[in-house]
């Protein structure tokens, strides 16, 4: 652990020292950023095992853009991820892209394509453009981040010009997710498809389900029929508005099986965004539903909506100083806010209701440090291999150092 932590900080420094050195011609662009940080929280863990605090947050990614010709731009980035158990170890490719744009309404992205998902789901690696050390959980959950970051497929996307009323941007779009196998996501399919198993082969033979295998040897995600769109209204008075609604489904294959063990079918998921901002404030304030329905192993698990919103408010009274506050919320079921709809399962682990502050420190133009405190009624959104009993109240800290060039 410690060893992870002082390499991230020599890259730190390195990526500072090559803030300013980097000349390789007008078409081509490289860049990149990095950060380390640290966890510790109180009665639930999160992300990682951080209730005797984590160092275990550190990201790396850098990212070459070539321009052979004004309205074409071929680019990719490399990522490297280590955030307590959610981790790929490895570097991935985030993003790669071929991007025809030959005019200001009308463009064309193919490849790993960043996906639009309410206003920041872009620009969530940028911490340069983040006030805070994470996005709010309720809409960008960072312990689903490989799903929710990016589509394998092709988009159209543009911008109309409105006049004197601002402009609008689009972005429509149909391919599938990937999620890696390392991921914490994934870890956490394979636990409770192991779990599955093992009480189904406690109960008597007349009561076993025939569909689920005696023992666990493997499992796969595939992700298909994902496609759609978002709209952003940027008005000329500091004011964006924003929809993004879309549609996917995922089935899970135990053991090489050629039929699904189960699936999730998202009937769709919207995001209705609103922020304003002046010189000194930024007000944001996102909402979100997730029309889903789960099923295991022939037997419906999941049927209904989320719900999910969010209010913050940043203020900038110095160049190098923003302070934020948050108000963050979560429903696993949006008609059924007090229950969980598990059995045995307590209450409280269907919601997440999330007070943050924050605070970011602007170094200079290349490196920033941020703070930041959250207090969380409730454990809905943990995942089971981080927290097998989690508590109603708890708390965490997290501290970020990040630079980019």
């Amino acid at each position: 652990m410690h060893r992870l932590f002082f390499t991230t900080l020599c890259v730190l420094v390195l990526f500072t020292s090559m803030a300013h050195a980097l000349d390789l011609g007008e078409n081509i662009q490289l860049h990149g950023f990095a950060s380390q940080g640290y966890i510790n929280s109180h009665n639930n863990n999160f992300l990682a095992h951080s209730r005797s605090g984590s160092i275990k947050m550190s990201d790396i990614g850098l990212n070459l853009n070539w321009r052979p010709f004004q309205s074409l731009r071929i680019g990719a980035q490399g990522y490297y991820r280590n955030l307590g158990d959610y981790n790929e170890n490895r570097i991935v490719l985030d993003w790669g892209v071929i991007d025809y744009h030959p005019l200001d309404f009308f463009g064309v992205r193919a490849g790993k394509v960043k996906m639009p998902l309410g206003l920041y789901n872009e620009v969530r690696d940028s911490q340069f453009l983040l006030p805070m050390v994470f996005l709010p959980q309720s809409i960008y959950d960072e312990s689903r981040r490989d799903s929710n970051l990016a589509y394998i497929g092709v988009g159209v996307y543009g911008n109309i010009a409105c006049g004197k009323f601002g402009d609008v941007d689009y972005h429509l779009f149909t391919g599938q997710t990937d999620v890696p196998d390392e991921s914490q996501l994934e870890q956490n399919n394979v636990n409770s498809a192991m779990g599955i198993i093992e009480r189904n082969n406690t109960l008597p033979a007349s009561k076993q389900n025939p569909l689920i295998p005696d023992s666990y040897e493997s499992l796969d995600r595939e992700s298909d029929d994902l496609y759609g769109g978002a709209l952003v209204y940027n008005t000329p008075l500091g004011l964006r508005l924003s929809f993004t609604l879309f549609h996917s489904k995922a089935s899970l294959y135990l053991n090489d099986s050629s039929q699904p063990a189960g699936n999730t079918l998202v009937h769709n998921r919207f995001v209705f965004s609103a922020e304003y901002s002046t010189d000194q404030w930024l007000f944001a304030s996102e909402y979100s539903e997730t029309d889903r329905t789960t099923t295991m192993f022939g037997s419906t698990a999941l049927d209904g909506p989320t719900q999910s919103w969010y209010v913050m408010v940043c203020y900038n009274p110095v160049e190098s100083w923003t302070f934020s506050l948050l108000y963050d919320e979560f429903y696993r079921m949006k008609h059924d806010k007090h229950s969980d709809e598990r059995p045995q399962a307590e209450p409280y682990t269907g919601w997440r209701k999330d007070i943050g502050a924050g605070v970011r420190y602007d170094i200079n133009d290349w490196c920033n440090l941020k703070f930041e405190y959250h207090y969380v009624d409730g454990s809905a959104m943990q995942l089971s291999v981080i927290n097998d009993d989690p508590k109603r109240y708890w708390s965490y800290f997290a501290a970020r150092l990040s630079v980019v060039f």
